[in-house]
């Protein structure tokens, strides 16, 4: 199963966070406006409609194995 992974160097904290709005299951959470987002991999299913949402492309799929399947 694949779960969201956030690169913290990439993510620009945007206000609203696309990816965040894009969750269904609203597993990207973000504490202080500021700061990047994370993944409470509990909730996160795999859907991946956040790594088509995030607008730098900071989120990847990474599988239970290890593997990480970029966007696009």
């Amino acid at each position: 199963m694949l779960r969201a992974e956030i690169d913290w160097q990439i993510c620009q904290s945007c206000h609203p966070c696309e990816a965040r709005t894009a969750c269904n299951t609203r597993a990207i959470m973000k504490i202080d406006p500021d700061e990047p987002a994370y993944v409470e991999h509990s909730r996160c299913n795999g859907c991946s409609k956040c790594l088509t949402a995030c607008l730098y492309s900071a989120i990847t799929m990474k599988n239970l194995n290890g593997s990480i399947n970029p966007a696009g």
